[in-house]
């Protein structure tokens, strides 16, 4: 009869642990995942923010050199209707 109980008891605690252990290692897994779809985002974003930044400074640089070809049209305008 003792036996049976010992048993009962050892299938209970091992039980117990194994859930214990599953639960853990299950949330830890959980955990890891969320860090590594994290950093993969941020990497995304980097790159997303580094070609962006480019296009802003490229943009920045033909506003520029289209500035000095409206001031120069300007100018060209100007002197021809001073012609005229």
């Amino acid at each position: 009869m003792n036996d049976y109980i010992y048993q009962i008891i050892g299938a209970i605690a091992t039980t117990i642990i194994g859930y214990v252990a599953g639960f853990r290692k299950s949330k830890i897994e959980n955990e890891n995942g969320r860090l590594e779809n994290l950093e993969k985002s941020l990497t995304i974003y980097q790159l997303l923010i580094d070609d962006l930044t480019k296009k802003v400074e490229e943009l920045s640089t033909h506003i520029v050199r289209l500035e000095g070809t409206i001031d120069a049209l300007r100018k060209e305008n100007n002197k021809l209707k001073g012609t005229i």
